[in-house]
């Protein structure tokens, strides 16, 4: 399922809200807090977002993995992680 920005609920709503109110309040009352509901809802969306985005960069700055070492295949001189007991490329035991 699609994702909708909230600068889209944000639009929508304002359109809604200030079209019933200009053409007839009194019959499209209820469109016109539709449009206040979905301005909300864009609102919301924005908060969680930069909410998000924020503990994103938090985790990123925490979590920086260590720097793995680094071995090479003594046959064919192929970059090995640390652990690994044959050549990725080749297959000669390390």
């Amino acid at each position: 399922m699609a994702k909708i920005h909230w600068l889209f609920y944000i639009a929508v709503g304002l359109f809604v809200s200030i079209s019933s109110w200009r053409l007839n309040y009194e019959k499209l009352i209820f469109f016109f807090y539709i449009g206040l509901f979905f301005i909300l809802i864009g609102i919301l969306k924005l908060i969680f977002s930069l909410i998000k985005t924020k503990m994103s960069k938090k985790e990123k700055v925490h979590h920086k993995s260590p720097q793995q070492h680094v071995k090479y295949c003594h046959n064919c001189g192929a970059a090995l992680r640390h652990q690994a007991r044959f050549c990725t490329r080749c297959g000669a035991k390390v």
